[in-house]
């Protein structure tokens, strides 16, 4: 009895799951495992037409290249085998020393993904061959229908179809009378046009395609450009798509500023990996998020073999917890050794790599260090990046508001953050901007405020409705502005007590003077209508110049630095000047009366210069002494008394804030109130008042962020 031998068949369902299955409603990647073969084949051109469904027919795809075509013997022998190895050895080189893409022998069936016929026209490239044809131009035609491959393989049996031959070894002159035969006129025109020119080369064209509607041109210039890197960095290989040429901005979105090399400087790093040094070159940049249209599923880094995408995007290498910043990030990162491994590393629709091998395991951790440093970085420069365009965009919405540079800085930090998430919405910009300046001005407030007054004083009568409406969102608009003071405040009163520090143990008085020039209110919050008037010190400067024999010193000698000197201050109209002699406790001593009497001889120089104008001296300093005070225009004060009472003066109004504000428990200013104001402004505070009469909120909060977390006794 005869027994059936031992053989390993194929069925139909190989061109279903790697043909049909994989590539299904993918005309993309379709198309990209065509071009692939294009640049396998050492082609200078590839041209992709693109068409639209016309009357009942379906969208069609025609991809042409000059490459070096393909003989008889070619067809039959190697693209017709499925699954053959198309490499010999790991570092193999095509004819024109290009490294290949193709592997694994199955690209040709993904046309079969969005298409039942496939025409399949090759004509050999003498130009490349370098061969002596004759005749010279030899056009093979095979023509692919699904629908006969699925008849002709049955499940359970061998595979075994037989394209039709429509042409099989014909002249060019013959071929070109068959294409008008068959009213496929100008479908294989680019690729005549070449032979034409003593070159040849394939055209594969997709027709009867489960395509429902076109591929946008624009769409496949942008996916190719981000799936090879050899369409854009090589100008031996030249890619358009209905006429246009992929360029970089068909590519990829528009960057910012921040980044690390580019698409053609590439940085080149040597690492080890799997034992072996091995190269790879990346770039990193960030997007700017103004061109909504980009999608942000295509962030991330893209990993590419021998120019051809082996990791997809969206990829981060299992970086986690930098969302918000990473998808800004665009990189691409080349390792050519991915596709020359002894086992296949990269999944066979090109999307995923196998990443729990030796090498590529410790090429993750590398890339992971790689985007966490990418990310880190990116996250500082935005933070310390230019603020121009902010700037003038604040400007810009006034409203009528002006805003110090300070401030316009401040809001710019904040703004910068906020206005990239709008794109290209510029209204949303301005209207965002303008609210932010009117709340850092408070101008809603002013505006109710106005709106009460018109109430108030309309000669109309006035509608009590509305009235206690308007009041009731005055006191409820006040609340943040109120706080806002409050922790303003606390910041004071941790400023004087610094202050008192400073003069207990700083023996550089002169930085006591300039830190009260700038901060009169450190004196008491009644001084900060003040501010430093440089005009009077020239005045003093040059007018008089005590007799440093007699106890005094020079303004302009040598030891201006080193000795006490005067805080000259004056109200905006100068029609009020103060003159402050700031006698630090560095030497311990009483103040004295030659002090009084230098102080009363500078009062004379600014009486003398400034008429109808209210001058005044305060001679502070550690110990008043017991001279008689004979000048009214002078007030001699001793510091304890000056800090003590300004610090008094302020934890008043901050006592008087929160009572009116009312906050919530978790009101985030009463933490900050207590960070800045210290443990020992809690304590006055307590001291100051009843801590029962705040309100409840207060009370629990102050109880809570006491030192040692219970009441103050």
């Amino acid at each position: 009895m005869d027994q059936k031998a031992y053989r390993l068949d194929f069925s139909n369902r190989v061109i279903e799951h790697l043909g049909i299955k994989l590539y299904q409603n993918k005309p993309t990647n379709v198309i990209a495992e065509f071009l692939s073969n294009s640049w396998d084949a050492d082609a200078s051109r590839v041209s992709i037409d693109l068409k639209a469904s016309t009357g009942t027919g379906t969208p069609e795809v025609t991809i042409v290249d000059n490459g070096r075509g393909m003989t008889r013997s070619e067809l039959t022998d190697e693209f017709l085998v499925i699954g053959r190895n198309r490499r010999t050895s790991p570092d193999e080189k095509t004819k024109g020393q290009r490294a290949p893409m193709g592997r694994k022998g199955i690209g040709k069936l993904a046309g079969f993904g969005i298409a039942r016929m496939i025409n399949l026209v090759s004509i050999p490239n003498t130009k490349l061959r370098g061969e002596v044809v004759n005749p010279p131009m030899k056009v093979y035609w095979l023509r692919f229908d699904l629908n006969g491959i699925n008849e002709s393989v049955k499940d359970a049996g061998p595979t075994g179809y037989e394209p039709t031959a429509v042409a099989d070894g014909v002249s060019l002159e013959t071929f070109k009378a068959m294409v008008e035969a068959q009213g496929l006129t100008g479908k294989f025109d680019p690729l005549i046009q070449s032979a034409q020119k003593g070159e040849g080369g394939v055209c594969v064209h997709l027709y009867d395609t489960t395509l429902k509607k076109a591929i946008g041109p624009d769409a496949l210039l942008k996916s190719l450009g981000s799936r090879f890197t050899v369409t854009l960095l090589r100008p031996d290989f030249v890619v358009t798509v209905n006429g246009k040429q992929i360029q970089p901005t068909d590519a990829f979105p528009p960057f910012l500023e921040y980044g690390f090399g580019t698409i053609f400087e590439p940085v080149v790093e040597k690492a080890i990996f799997g034992g072996v040094s091995r190269d790879v070159k990346f770039w990193a940049r960030f997007v700017a998020l103004a061109d909504t249209e980009w999608p942000l599923e295509s962030a991330g880094v893209g990993v590419y073999a021998h120019g051809k995408i082996a990791q997809d995007r969206p990829f981060f290498f299992g970086v986690r917890g930098k969302e918000i910043f990473s998808r800004y990030l665009y990189a691409v990162i080349e390792a050519d050794w991915l596709d020359e491994m002894p086992t296949d590393v990269v999944s066979t629709d090109r999307r995923s790599v196998d990443w729990d091998t030796e090498a590529t395991a410790e090429l993750h951790a590398w890339g992971a260090t790689k985007v966490s440093a990418w990310i880190e970085g990116f996250t500082k420069w935005r933070k310390e990046r230019p603020k121009k365009e902010v700037v003038e965009r604040i400007r810009a919405v006034s409203r009528g508001l002006t805003l110090s540079a300070p401030e316009e800085e401040a809001l710019a930090d904040l703004l910068t953050d906020v206005l990239p998430n709008f794109g290209n919405d510029e209204e949303a910009k301005d209207k965002t901007t303008a609210g932010f300046k009117a709340a850092w001005t408070h101008e809603p407030t002013r505006r109710l405020t106005k709106e009460l007054w018109a109430q108030v004083f309309s000669k109309s009568e006035v509608d009590s409705n509305v009235f206690a409406s308007l009041v009731e969102r005055l006191k409820d608009s006040l609340v943040p502005e109120a706080m806002g003071l409050a922790v303003t405040m606390a910041q004071r009163i941790a400023a004087i007590t610094a202050m008192r520090t400073m003069i207990e143990f700083d023996k550089t008085e002169t930085h006591l003077q300039r830190l009260l020039e700038q901060f009169p209110w450190l004196l008491g919050p009644n001084w900060e209508r003040l501010t430093a008037n440089q005009t009077i010190r020239t005045l003093i400067t040059s007018k008089h110049k005590p007799n440093t024999d007699n106890g005094g010193w020079s303004l302009t000698g040598t030891q201006a630095a080193l000795k006490p000197d005067f805080v000259f201050l004056s109200d905006i109209g100068e029609k009020e000047i103060v003159v402050f002699e700031l006698k630090g406790p560095e030497s311990g001593k009483t103040l004295n009366i030659n002090e009084y009497h230098q102080l009363r001889e500078y009062l004379d120089i600014i009486n003398g210069a400034y008429v109808d104008v209210d001058v005044r001296g305060i001679l502070v300093g550690h110990d008043s002494g017991g001279f008689k005070e004979t000048d009214t225009r002078i007030k001699v004060e001793k510091w304890a008394d000056v800090l003590a009472r300004a610090r008094g003066m302020h934890i008043s109004y901050l006592a008087a804030l929160l009572q009116a504000s009312e906050p919530g428990i978790t009101d985030a200013r009463l933490q900050q109130i207590a960070d800045f104001g210290g443990a020992e402004t809690l304590e006055l505070l307590r001291k100051l008042q009843s801590i029962s009469s705040f309100p409840s909120v207060v009370i629990e909060a102050l109880t809570k962020m006491s030192p040692g977390g219970g009441p103050a006794a």
